[in-house]
């Protein structure tokens, strides 16, 4: 069981990365653990995993905030009853989070983005609009890939 302190560490971290280029977050700690709470319709990951990777967190927080804006309670029910709404603040928070990793160039965290956008893109029970959303949001995400490893590149010795 992971404890109070560990995740308030991991939301610490996570806001802290956010606030470096600019974003707020105003969800709670019982936000946090009540989003965990909550029934999900897909089996994602625990709190546990989350709060070791300050991107994983940070998107969380985006997620909980875009749900929180939109009116809905945190409750066992909210994802599962409110899935469209919730799908939205999912995207939402993939951009938010490709922001964040772009920042601190965490080019391995926007590799398995991108992987898991694919298969969005690919998943044929979603609607064509939201498939096109995955697909923006994939050629995105695709683009700060290219331009980080652009950058972890040597450059190439000069010639006199």
């Amino acid at each position: 069981m992971i404890s109070r302190e560990e995740i308030e560490a991991g939301l610490d971290k996570a806001k802290e990365l956010m606030a470096d280029i600019g974003l707020d977050s105003d969800v709670t700690y019982e936000d946090f653990v009540g989003w965990f709470e909550s029934e999900v319709p897909v089996p994602d990951v625990t709190i546990g995993e989350v709060v070791i990777d300050p991107l994983l967190v940070v998107h969380e927080l985006a997620e909980i905030h875009e749900v929180l804006m939109m009116g809905l309670e945190l409750s066992k029910e909210v994802l599962a009853s409110n899935r469209d709404k919730v799908d939205t603040a999912h995207r939402k928070a993939t951009a938010t989070d490709l922001i964040v990793a772009r920042s601190i160039n965490a080019i391995e965290h926007i590799g398995r983005r991108a992987n898991e956008l694919e298969k969005s893109c690919a998943n044929k029970t979603l609607p064509e609009n939201v498939r096109a959303e995955y697909r923006r949001l994939l050629a995105l995400t695709k683009q700060s890939l290219s331009d980080l490893e652009k950058k972890r590149l040597p450059s190439p010795p000069r010639s006199r």
